[in-house]
This record gives C-alpha cells, structure tokens and sequence, in this order.
C-alpha cells in the first residue's frame, strides 16, 4: 500500500509541477508531462515502482479513451462531406507505405512487421494534444480546427475497427488456419459485436432515464467512471484490450440522450487523465536505446514527423483546401497518438509483432509527441516560411477564377460565414460593390449562389489579396476566426495600403491592441459587442433615453472597450461618464388623446415651472416647429422635443401621460 500510495503522490505531485512550469513558460503542458514521465520513471529517478507503471498507463487509457468515445461524433465528417474522409485515407495509406518500406528496405523488417509498424505509426494522431492545442487557444471551430478534428474523428473510429480485428487475426493465424477461415470468423465476430452495441443502446437509453431521475452529480459522475470500467472489464473478459471496451462503451452513452450531461461531469477529469497517461508513457520511454542509438532514434522520430506531414498536408492539399491550411493541419496531423501505443502494446501482446519492438516503438512515439506539441505551437510561423518556398497552384489560379474588371471602391470581405454573409447582403441591398474572399469552397459557392464576385483562395496570401483588387478598395473586413490569419491579413494589407480602412473581427480580448498596432482601424471583438447590446437593452428597459444609451456606447467602444476589459479608467474618462449622466438630455414625446397638453397653449400648461423640462421643438404632421412661441397651441398628435434631467424627464412623462381609462370614466 506504502507503494502505491508513493506512486499516486509522485505522479500527480509532478504532474502539478510540470503543469505550473509549462504554463509559466507558455508551453504545451503535455510536454511537461511527457517530460516529467521520462525524468521520475525507471530511466530516471527511479520513483514508481516498475510493475505499477503498466497499470497506471492502462487506467489512465481506460477514463481518457472513454471520454474520447463519449466525445466522438460523426458530425464533424458530415459537416465537411466526403472531401475529408478522401484526405485521411490519403494521409493514412500514403505515409503507411512510405514507412513501411522504409523500416524493410533500410531497418531490414519483414514486410508483416514492417507493415503493421507503419500502420501503428501512420493510422492515428495525438487526438488529446490536437484538442488541447485547439481548445487553449478557442480554435476548435475554425477551419483549421475543424478538419483536425474531422481527420482525427476518421482516425479513431479506424483504429477501433482495427482494434477489433487483431484478437481474431492473431488466433487464427497462430493456429495455422486458412485466411478464408479467419476472415469468415471475423466477420462473425464483428457481427456479435455489432449485435451487442445493437442490444446495448436499446438497455442504456433505460439505464441513463433511471439514472437521470434518481440521481444528482455524484450519481452522475459515479455512473460514467462504472460504466468506463465495466467496458474495460468485458473486454478484458473477451481478451481485447481495456481501453477499447472503454472506448466503445462511450461511444454507446454518447448516443443517449444523458451524453452532454455525463461529458459535463467527466470532462473535468481530462486534464488529470491526460496528466496521468502521459507522464506513464513518459516512464514507458526506452532512454537505453535512445542512449545506445541517439542518431537513429533522432531520424526515426523526424522522419516519422516529416512523412506523416507532408503525407497529411497533400491530402487536405489534393482534396480542395489551400497550401496555409494544409500545412498546419499536416503538422498537427505528424505525431503518433496514444491510440498507437494501444494498437502497438495489443499487437505485442497478441503476438502479432515481436516484443523486443515494442519499447522502441514507444520511445518514438514519446519523441514524436514531444516535438509535434512544440511544432504545434509554431505552426503558422513554419507555414509563412514554407509559403515562401512553395507557390502552390491554387494561389495562382485564384486570381483567374473572377473574370470581369475589378471594381473600385469596392469593399473586401475575407470569410462568408455568418457574419460575411449578413454584411454582404448589407451591402447588396445598398449597391455598394464588394467582393469575396473565401477558401471553404461550400461557403464560396453559397457566395456565387447570391451572386457575389468570389475569389477562392487563402487571404493571408498578398496575391490573393491583390486579385480582390486591393489596391482599389474602400474597406477590407476580415471576418474569420482564426488569430494567426488575421493577423496575417491585417498587417501585409496595411504594408501594401497604408490608408485602406481595415475592419477585423476577433474573438480573443488580447488581440485588440495586437490589431490595432497591425493596423486595423476598427477591431470587434465578439464577446464585449454582446456585453454592449445586453446593457444597451437592459438600460432601454429602465426608460434611460437612447442618446444618452448611445453615448455610453461610444465612450467604451472609444476607449476601446477598457472598461469591460476591467481596465481602471482614468479620472478623465470617470468625469466624462458622470457628465454625460448628469447632463440635459433629449427625449421625444407623443401627445396622446386626453394628455392635459392637448388644446392647450405652451404658456398655459407651464411645463417647466410644473417639472421642469423644456419643450424645444414641437413636430406636427412632418414639419418642425423649432423654438416655437409660448402662444403654440398644443394637440393630439403633436411629438415635443423635451430637454432636461432624467429626473424631469420622468416627472414631465408622468404629467403629459393621459389618465388610465378608469379615471377618465369616472371624470
């Protein structure tokens, strides 16, 4: 007991350590995992007992794989068609084939091991360090974002087909059995799986119900840690490996209807899941053949990065996307994944590849996570490098794919999402020309559909730009969400036109004076313009008159939104906001049938002896009577221009309101 206790107390005592450095520093905190593994484990100082590493790195698989299952969802492939299945298969086949006859040809392998080698390797990517790197930075929904997640959404449901297939293929093929014979008892047994999942989500649907209605949060989170070790415990039962039956086990809660409720409790513990798993690979890590062979280990780990890179960005390339999403994905797509190390320890231990690959096989998965977290967080630094090298042919044929002449004092919009759209309609609807930047080729279509002048291609690109016609145009709006771009955008369309009013959207505070110093003129970020229209709306309810609501506005959106920023706002700022509340203001005011103004004259109803509000203007059937003399008669319909205080505008509304309809029967 003394020595699992010591393990649990130095595993997450490093964990919290390294993740308190990493954060200092700005680096992934999976790297300090991965690194924090290597330095407490048997290669190291030696902390965790040998025979407690295997089973903390499979309980740490259990509870992450079933939050992945939980988590995966075909959408994102829906959402991206067809396109995106077509660039993971290329990805997949292309770097298994170029590795495997790397590891036959140069690392003398058999072609059986040199191909299930390469199809570990190739099959998956880092999926916890792809979510991490999106999520820390709010970038999961952008395009980037969403084909990562979608090839890793292809990767995964792939690796668990094939996760399913090794104990069947490995117990017919030790037995000496024909290949006609194993793959009729595959298929029976994939049928017996298929029937299971089917009986299962026809009970859990009940199970969740009962769960739901007799339970609170610790019911909740109690049910999901159950349930993920009851899917490890039946696969372990049926001699598959845990993370599999747990992995499959929330894939079936994801289709219940409790799926966001149990991912709320659980996803909690992802941090504390992915501390745990990674720092046990970290310990797995072999540093006696990275000692006895540091070139080799070097080159099989860049190797292992370069191809599943270049393979990864061809793919996305060759299947419609532009060269600078190409490249980040392709990046994000180049480390070996924890679903590997499953794919590799289950074919070592069904006797499918030799053992003494196995700790080799994981020291490079170790490298490769290592580098791809760093390579990650600089991926669109090497994309503007690589750009310069590199004139892919989609960058050249934008610029032919609008024929007409480019318009002048048009306005540029890069990105027709949602807000791209509503600005474009604006504009149409006001004659003012525009045209449209976008690299989504669904999005471009949908442009040309309303009749748009499109330009499909990356903006971050000058060329682009320039096809767009930006040394004509009145206004560039950059209404993406993707940080780096518009940044990009931003800085090299204000290098070629100093003058050009450059508006960008951005979802990040800290990218406000980023922008503005890039030379943006104007930057929106999404979440203060809806604290603005809340107020706004709140303060229109409590009858504070619109200029003086608008004022308000422009005094944040002038101080660049400070103020929500929690920004202290100096003594100026504070005694203009007070002045603007304090002053006169103006309000507008109908007289009604039965109002105490109507057939009377200014000087007869004294209004400003009475409440001291002023009638500036009155306004009858459209004409303005400006100043108007006290002798002015006043009647039904009539609209007064009232000055004064907030307090006299309210007594002057309660003087001019016609009586409810009870007290002018009762007159």
């Amino acid at each position: 007991m003394h020595g699992g206790l010591t393990g649990v107390v130095v595993l997450f005592g490093g964990a919290l350590l390294t993740a308190w450095l990493m954060r200092a520093v700005r680096l992934p905190t999976i790297l300090g995992f991965l690194a924090a593994g290597i330095g407490i484990g048997p290669w190291g100082l030696n902390l965790i007992y040998p025979e407690k590493i295997e089973f903390f790195a499979n309980l740490g698989l259990v509870l992450l794989l079933f939050t992945v299952g939980l988590e995966l969802s075909p959408e994102p492939l829906f959402r991206l068609g067809l396109r995106v299945v077509f660039a993971a298969t290329i990805q997949i086949a292309a770097a298994a084939l170029g590795i495997a006859v790397v590891g036959h040809l140069v690392l003398d392998m058999s072609w059986p091991t040199a191909l299930l080698i390469a199809g570990i390797v190739s099959m998956s990517s880092s999926t916890a360090i792809v979510l991490k790197h999106l999520s820390d930075r709010g970038t999961v929904d952008t395009p980037v974002g969403m084909l990562l997640v979608g090839i890793s959404v292809f990767q995964d449901i792939a690796v668990i087909f094939v996760l399913a297939m090794l104990p069947l293929l490995a117990g017919h093929v030790a037995a000496g059995q024909g290949w006609e014979h194993a793959l009729g008892r595959s298929g029976a047994a994939l049928a017996g799986l298929v029937g299971v999942a089917f009986a299962a989500r026809l009970v859990l649907p009940w199970i969740t119900r009962q769960v739901a209605r007799f339970g609170g949060r610790e019911l909740m989170t109690l049910f999901a840690v159950f349930m993920a070790g009851l899917g490890a415990w039946c696969a372990d039962w049926a001699d598959w490996s845990w993370s599999l039956g747990a992995c499959i086990t929330g894939l079936l809660l994801g289709q219940t209807d409790l799926r966001h409720q149990l991912q709320a409790e659980i996803i909690p513990f992802r941090d504390v899941l992915n501390a745990l798993f990674f720092m046990t690979i970290g310990m797995m890590a072999d540093l006696a053949f990275a000692a006895a062979h540091p070139v080799l280990l070097a080159v099989l780990v860049l190797g292992v990065l370069l191809l599943k890179a270049a393979f990864g960005a061809i793919g996305v390339l060759v299947s419609g996307w532009p060269f600078r999403l190409a490249v980040v994905v392709g990046i994000g797509l180049s480390t070996i994944s924890e679903f590997g190390y499953v794919l590799a320890a289950e074919a070592a231990r069904l006797g499918l590849l030799p053992q003494e690959h196995l700790a080799p096989i994981i020291t490079v998965t170790v490298g490769t996570m290592l580098v791809g977290a760093l390579l990650m967080t600089v991926s669109e630094r090497l994309t503007d490098v690589l750009s310069s090298f590199f004139r892919p042919r989609e960058s050249r044929l934008s610029a032919a794919a609008e024929h007409g002449p480019t318009p002048t004092s048009h306005v540029i919009i890069v990105g027709y999402g949602v807000n791209g759209q509503n600005l474009a309609r604006v504009l149409r609807s006001t004659g003012i020309p525009y045209f449209v930047v976008e690299m989504n080729r669904r999005n471009a279509h949908t442009a040309r559909q309303e009749g748009a002048r499109v330009i499909i291609g990356d903006a971050a690109r000058l060329s682009i730009l320039q096809s767009a016609g930006l040394a004509t145009a009145r206004a560039l709006v950059i209404s993406i969400a993707e940080q780096w771009a518009t940044r990009h955008i931003t800085a090299q369309a204000h290098a070629a036109r100093p003058d050009l009013y450059i508006l960008a959207r951005t979802r990040f505070v800290t990218e406000l004076e980023v922008l503005y110093r890039l030379g943006a003129r104007q930057v929106i970020p999404e979440e203060f313009e809806t604290s603005i229209e809340i107020f706004a709306h709140v303060l229109k309810e409590f009858a504070i008159p619109d200029n003086v609501v608008e004022q308000q506005v422009r005094l944040i959106r002038g101080g660049r939104y400070g103020m929500l920023r929690g920004r202290p706002s100096d003594r100026t700022l504070r005694t203009e906001w007070m002045r603007i509340l304090e002053a006169a203001v103006t309000q507008t005011y109908m007289l009604f049938a039965g109002s105490v103004a109507c057939g009377r004259t200014i000087r007869e109803l004294d209004l400003r002896a009475r409440t001291g509000a002023t009638i500036a203007a009155v306004t009858r059937k459209g004409e303005a009577v400006t100043n108007p003399d006290p002798g002015f008669r006043l009647q039904d319909g009539d609209v007064l221009v009232l000055v004064g205080s907030h307090k006299q505008l309210d007594a002057a509304k309660v003087f001019l309101d016609p009586p409810p309809a009870d007290e002018a029967a009762e007159s």
